[in-house]
């Protein structure tokens, strides 16, 4: 019987060859072979299929079909995955550099295989320039918010609840998934250095006010958290948001350099 892979990176995509592109070269950059790769598609009508037909790579696996939404075809990548952690490397997100799952197996391992890994992210404008957010830890900074970036985020497979993602938080997904692994127990490892590139502008940023509103039922009815630490989070994060905001806002109004979109998938 053939040894499962230590990786599954799942990445979802809709209408967004250029984004599936420069995750495809990102992923056959990475030193560490132990991995599958998954890609689910939403039924795209682009090109972004017949793209994905030509990738010569023994490791993936893939489908193509409508869905509900990012949050679904996700859970649809999860339940394909046999590896023993998975990541979340969306069409457009792209490791950092070719080490990456080199170093975060080699921290695994070395931290006795922990439920969730934890690492840093750049977020990058479409100017070019990027803001570090390092991992937080979970203990502390899950009463706020997510301790990282989905795609700076590795889960153990066997502890995801089935499906990982509850689609009735469609913007905040995934911090309800964090807030559940850590009532669950998990433990975690992290990792204080960009392992992947977000493309700032996407669906929670769009959407803020509903991101708090999810954020709020998360805290209460996960978490439970009390009414003022509720608030003060809710305070908290309607800042963040609003000084993301205004960087994007600042930095989307320079000359970005010729490069595809990074948040053409489906946030």
């Amino acid at each position: 019987m053939k040894t499962p892979p230590f990786f599954t990176i799942i990445s979802v995509v809709f209408n967004d060859r250029p984004g599936i592109e420069r995750t495809h070269k990102s992923v056959a950059s990475q030193t560490c072979r132990d991995f599958e790769w998954l890609i689910v598609d939403g039924a795209s009508r682009d090109q972004t299929v017949e793209y994905i037909r030509g990738i010569q790579e023994p490791a993936l696996r893939w489908v193509s079909e409508r869905d509900k939404g990012i949050y679904d075809a996700m859970n649809k990548g999860t339940a394909m995955a046999v590896g023993e952690y998975v990541v979340y490397l969306n069409g457009g997100d792209y490791f950092a550099s070719p080490d990456v799952l080199a170093t975060v197996k080699e921290l695994l391992l070395s931290s006795g295989k922990p439920e969730l890994c934890y690492a840093g992210c750049n977020y990058r404008f479409e100017d070019g320039s990027t803001h570090y957010r390092g991992p937080k830890r979970l203990e502390t900074y899950i009463r706020h918010g997510v301790p990282a970036m989905h795609q700076a985020t590795f889960y153990r497979r066997e502890f995801l609840e089935v499906p990982p993602y509850d689609l009735k938080y469609p913007v905040s997904a995934d911090y309800s998934i964090s807030a559940t692994c850590y009532i669950k127990g998990a433990t975690a490892c992290y990792l204080d250095r960009p392992i992947a590139d977000f493309g700032v502008g996407g669906n929670s940023m769009q959407k803020s006010n509903k991101s708090l509103s999810e954020t709020w039922a998360i805290q209460r009815d996960i978490l439970k958290l009390g009414l003022l630490p509720r608030c003060w989070s809710a305070g908290r994060r309607y800042v963040a948001f609003q000084v993301l905001k205004l960087l994007h806002s600042r930095r989307s109004a320079r000359q970005a350099p010729a490069a595809p979109q990074l948040d053409g998938k489906r946030d």
